[in-house]
């Protein structure tokens, strides 16, 4: 099994992070558990300081909707909305939202932690926002809207087609998230090892599975790699000093 992880790990690609300064002291000549290793060992660097609250900042400026990369300004008041579809007169379905709009209420957004809190092993326990290490993650930690983000709740991640929602009982992230979702689990993974087992937040049995791997591998292809994700993780390496590799 964890020669299949490290296969797995393999297999997501490393052409977008080798081509980033970030990387240059990783030594890209290493394969399976060795070069795994070494990138845990990289990522795991962090700013110690941040806290879960830090992310309702971040969020405004990492998840913008037109965020300038060529000179890290935040141009707009508009963020996405992971999970969401279509901005019309249904909140809960929103694509995108004013980022001044937070909170727990009808037509706000909260952090959604997309492996979520309650399914690693051991648990992330609760948060709070002088909350920091795995709580905090921003690499974890997306805007949603509350109520798309109650309705996915602990719900595991299956597959599915078109936009996201319940499907028998477990939850597809929806054609546009998918990808975003894999390479965050991924990276969940990588960075925090067994306590983030991509089978824990995925269909397929608990223990002794690829089921979830298989599809995290189909979703990556299926949905590439985004400029917003690349935003992202620019912003990130400034303000939580790593990256997400995948």
């Amino acid at each position: 099994m964890k020669q299949f992880y490290t296969l797995i790990f393999c297999l997501f690609g490393f052409s977008i992070f080798a081509q980033q300064p970030y990387y240059d002291d990783v030594d890209l000549s290493l394969t399976g558990d060795a070069l795994y290793s070494e990138l845990q060992m990289k990522i795991s660097s962090h700013n110690t300081s941040f806290t879960y609250g830090d992310n309702r900042d971040t969020i405004k400026t990492s998840d913008d909707e037109d965020f300038d990369d060529t000179d890290g300004s935040d141009t707009s008041s508009t963020i996405w909305l992971i999970y969401g579809h279509t901005d019309d007169s249904n909140c809960t379905t929103d694509r995108t939202r004013n980022e001044n709009n937070f909170g727990g209420s009808s037509c706000e957004y909260n952090r959604e932690h997309t492996f979520a809190r309650g399914l690693a092993n051991p648990t992330m326990g609760d948060a709070n926002n002088g909350s920091t290490g795995i709580l905090a993650d921003p690499q974890n930690v997306r805007p949603s809207d509350q109520q798309m983000n109650n309705n996915k709740g602990n719900l595991l991640f299956t597959n599915g087609s078109g936009n996201a929602g319940n499907v028998g009982g477990l939850w597809y992230p929806g054609d546009e998230w998918k990808g975003d979702v894999a390479r965050i689990i991924m990276y969940m993974y990588t960075r925090y090892g067994v306590q983030c087992l991509p089978e824990f937040v995925g269909t397929g049995p608990k223990q002794g599975t690829t089921e979830m791997l298989q599809l995290l591998i189909e979703w990556n292809i299926d949905d590439d790699v985004s400029p917003f994700e690349m935003q992202r993780n620019d912003y990130l390496e400034s303000e939580y000093l790593n990256r997400n590799p995948f």
